[in-house]
């Protein structure tokens, strides 16, 4: 059974300050994680929060969460939904991530709908992320070669998502 699983959380400050490192960490240790697990998604960061899909067999999402309700780069973690589902949202990428850049920011404040990501509704979330997904995908695509190849070179102790 395939199971989508959607949460928001505060980012940390320790990993706030410097959030390129801590997505990096992030993204590598998921790739390396996660292929094994056929676990698959997309990780965004606005700077204040972290906002993440998961999807894949059930055990293996909800073991992925639990590692996540432990990673001390987040806090104030809410899950906002939980699902099965017939077909993945994001199966390219064993995991990927974007930190959205302060034009997309403004973009999303200066739009009708005022989306704040920690209280958005989280079909519109899901929405959000797909349409980022869509429009970044060459982007995320060569992200994510690139974190498979450093996820499975890497020997390193990293933390836990």
């Amino acid at each position: 059974m395939l199971c989508r699983l959607l949460y928001v959380s505060r980012i940390s400050d320790a990993a706030a300050a410097n959030l390129p490192h801590a997505m990096e960490e992030i993204l590598v240790v998921s790739a390396r994680r996660n292929t094994p697990d056929a676990v698959t998604g997309l990780l965004l960061a606005d700077g204040a929060s972290f906002v993440q899909v998961l999807e894949g067999p059930d055990a293996r999402v909800i073991a992925c969460y639990e590692r996540i309700l432990q990673d001390q780069r987040h806090h104030d973690i809410r899950l906002r939904s939980l699902a099965s589902i017939d077909e993945r949202s994001f199966p390219r990428w064993s995991m990927c991530g974007l930190t959205l850049s302060d034009l997309e920011d403004k973009l999303l404040a200066a739009s009708d709908i005022a989306f704040e990501l920690r209280e958005a509704d989280p079909g519109a979330l899901l929405q959000h992320l797909e349409g980022l997904a869509a429009r970044h995908a060459r982007q995320l695509d060569a992200a994510h070669a690139k974190l498979v190849a450093a996820s499975s070179s890497s020997g390193r102790a990293s933390p836990t998502v």
